[in-house]
């Protein structure tokens, strides 16, 4: 009678225990996300054997020490080009074709004809050689969004998006946010004499958000989302003296120097908060970048082009994730990409099964966890890309790309011609290969014409009432900020 009295005593207090897991199935979930922080902008090195897949000048200790605690990627991408439609497919875990947000949300005109950047819409999009499809200008309410998801899968999250939106669609509380900023575009990053970019004010929201979850014991997904370091360039007269006084190369902008180190500086505090929180052993890290760097202001060596380009410059980010059962100091090739979040968190949080059916992305957590060192598994296998508007001045036309193994297949749709680069051995994307082997080159476009059919994106076809004279976009452009 003892023994099975004893037996039962040691039931009772296995069926009280948690079971094995069941802390991981709600861990905490921070995203950061830079602005037009390329490749090569940090003092991380993106790549073993390159390096330049860092910077000369740049200093950023933060990143260096997440890369140190956690995995990096060194063939990851955002999902777009530029802002908008990266915004989009890292929430929905779609591609931005499919959605259709193939630029930024403010080149398109409302219904009373204006867009918010007027003259980028008639500059881009007015009296071009070819006729294209414009973006969405709205994050649509049928797509689940992170928030969305986790709160589907456990009512206990609780959300949040701290600096920029841009997306539209209204307070971002339409798409499952409890706590944000409303629906900020890049003007906020204009301001904040005092506060370069914001960055500050966006740090001590989040810092004040991980505080209040951490006295509710309270699961939380937290996106924050810096204005820094898109243009215009800001920072605080201290740090830009300080980069005055270094030497470099590569990298000469002293002023993006001192912006990025001073966005560096503010995850550093973040994170510092988890730990003096103790919510480091349960909380997911993610370090990434809506699109490469802006060409006039950094650049992006040994990439060729930068944003709004679907050359490497344009979409090769920046991706480290740090947290459980991540090995310290480790580093993948297998390339990632921005829609491969949203069912990476899927698995850490047991929400596969809420996934959509029509998702892009794959989870990365096989790769994270050294289960998997090959390729991720994704219901489209191909990594698309497609910018649809005329930016002259950067020469970029419509073009797409697709990235399949190593090989990655770009298209320009003003003349047609493709180009194909083997990127394991040509990573500046210099040599086309589309002649030598024609039948792959014919294979991919063949791919991504089919991609395009099957989401419903129009290609771009010639305008036949198209006026050069009349072009504004042939006029001279001088850049904003």
């Amino acid at each position: 009678m003892r023994i099975i009295a004893a037996l039962f005593l040691v039931y009772g207090v296995l069926v009280s225990m948690p079971v094995a897991g069941e802390e991981k199935a709600t861990p905490n979930i921070i995203l950061i996300l830079a602005d037009d922080q390329g490749w090569t902008g940090s003092s991380v090195q993106m790549h073993p054997d390159v390096p330049a897949s860092k910077s000369d000048l740049y200093q950023t200790p933060t990143l260096e020490r997440l890369a140190r605690q956690g995995m990096v990627f060194s063939n990851a991408y955002a999902p777009a080009p530029n802002c908008s439609p990266t915004r989009m497919s890292i929430q929905t875990g779609k591609t931005a074709l499919r959605l259709g947000a193939t630029d930024i949300v403010d080149v398109v005109p409302d219904a009373t004809g204006k867009a918010v950047y007027q003259s980028f819409y008639d500059r881009f999009y007015v009296n071009k050689p070819l006729l294209v499809h414009l973006p969405i200008r709205d994050l649509p309410d049928e797509d689940t969004t992170i928030a969305e998801l986790l709160k589907q899968q456990n009512q206990r999250y609780v959300t949040a998006h701290f600096g920029k939106w841009h997306m539209n669609g209204g307070s971002p509380s339409r798409h499952g946010y409890d706590h944000h900023n409303g629906a900020t575009t890049n003007a906020e990053g204009r301001t904040g004499d005092d506060d370069p970019k914001l960055t500050g004010e966006i740090t001590r929201q989040s810092i004040a958000f991980l505080h209040a979850q951490s006295k509710a014991q309270q699961p939380f997904f937290m996106q924050v989302s810096y204005y820094a370091v898109h243009t215009p360039l800001r920072a605080s007269a201290n740090t830009i003296k300080k980069y005055k006084q270094l030497d470099s190369y590569i990298h000469t902008n002293t002023t993006y120097a001192a912006m990025t180190e001073e966005m560096d500086r503010s995850l550093g505090e973040i994170l510092k908060a988890v730990e003096k929180l103790g919510l480091a052993e349960n909380t997911y890290v993610i370090y990434t970048s809506d699109n490469g760097g802006e060409e006039w202001v950094t650049n992006n060596a040994p990439l060729a082009k930068g944003k709004t380009s679907v050359w490497e410059g344009g979409i090769r980010v920046p991706l480290i994730i740090r947290g459980p059962g991540i090995a310290a100091a480790s580093r993948t090739d297998v390339p990632a990409i921005g829609y491969d979040l949203l069912p990476t968190i899927a698995e850490w949080t047991g929400a596969t099964d809420l996934l959509p059916a029509d998702i892009d992305g794959g989870s990365l957590h096989q790769v994270l966890t050294g289960v998997a060192q090959s390729s991720i598994a994704r219901r489209t296998e191909a990594l698309l890309w497609y910018y649809s508007g005329f930016r002259n001045h950067k020469h970029v036309v419509p073009q797409a790309a697709i990235r399949k193994g190593n090989y990655k297949l770009i298209r320009e749709y003003d003349t047609n011609r493709t180009y194909l680069y083997d990127l394991s051995r040509d990573l500046s994307e210099t040599t086309d290969m589309s002649l030598f082997k024609p039948q792959l080159s014919k294979d991919l476009a063949s791919e991504l014409d089919a991609y395009f059919d099957q989401v419903g994106l129009k290609r771009p076809v010639l305008n036949p009432n198209y006026n050069p004279d009349q072009d504004q976009g042939l006029k001279p452009f001088v850049p904003s900020g």
